[in-house]
């Protein structure tokens, strides 16, 4: 049985966020996608039959794969193989008596496009997109980005739900990108509300900028 989600709003979530490896590359920034996915999944995972196989795709420093993890839900995180050392560093700084499930996590190198590796060939439930939209608009890889997506989402019936989170830098670029996914894939958008709690100072919001957290469901499961 999966424990409750560590809420970011709660010291069991800023644990994993402060102690994730930074550098001054925004590589390592974590960023807003990643707690907003993380504050989501804490009131919506405890609504699905568990257990839950998650693909946090692109992860960055990890924060929503290892919050994840920490819980108990069966998790892949995957990053370019140049990052996917410092990933596993961070599930490691986490790992504790309390929460034997960190060991089970694994995480991969991955590029969009190419083929996937054994550890995204497995069925996932749900696939996290945390602040991806503006990357794949800016550095022009709609095509990898949707080659990947479709080669883990046809591994399912229904498909996955996928969900994206994170600032909006380039709104109606960004919307192009995630109406194509949705077109493509068969999926119908589910906008969440923020709620104005989120905007604490803890939290990594910021009150005059703009976000996006949308899940995308199949049509087939409606």
């Amino acid at each position: 049985m999966c424990a409750v989600l560590p809420s970011p709003a709660r010291p069991q979530l800023s644990s994993p966020s402060q102690d994730l490896a930074h550098d001054q590359d925004d590589r390592w920034r974590t960023w807003a996608g990643s707690w907003l996915l993380a504050r989501h999944l804490e009131a919506y995972l405890p609504q699905r039959e568990a257990p839950q196989r998650i693909l946090d795709l692109s992860c960055g420093t990890g924060l929503a794969g290892v919050a994840l993890a920490k819980a108990g839900y069966k998790v892949v995180l995957c990053d370019l193989p140049e990052n996917v050392q410092t990933v596993r560093d961070n599930l490691a700084r986490n790992r504790s008596p309390n929460h034997p499930w960190v060991d089970q996590a694994e995480v991969v190198g991955y590029s969009w496009g190419r083929p996937l590796p054994e550890e995204l060939q497995q069925v996932f439930d749900i696939v996290l997109c945390g602040d991806l939209l503006f990357h794949v608009w800016n550095e022009k890889l709609q095509q990898e980005f949707m080659q990947t997506l479709q080669d883990i989402c046809r591994r399912r019936t229904p498909s996955p739900v996928i969900v994206f989170a994170g600032q909006v830098r380039s709104g109606r670029q960004e919307s192009q990108v995630m109406d194509n996914v949705a077109e493509r894939l068969g999926y119908h958008q589910v906008p969440i509300s923020l709620d104005q709690s989120w905007f604490s100072a803890a939290s990594p919001l910021v009150a005059d900028a703009k976000y996006r957290l949308t899940r995308l469901e199949s049509e087939a499961s409606k």
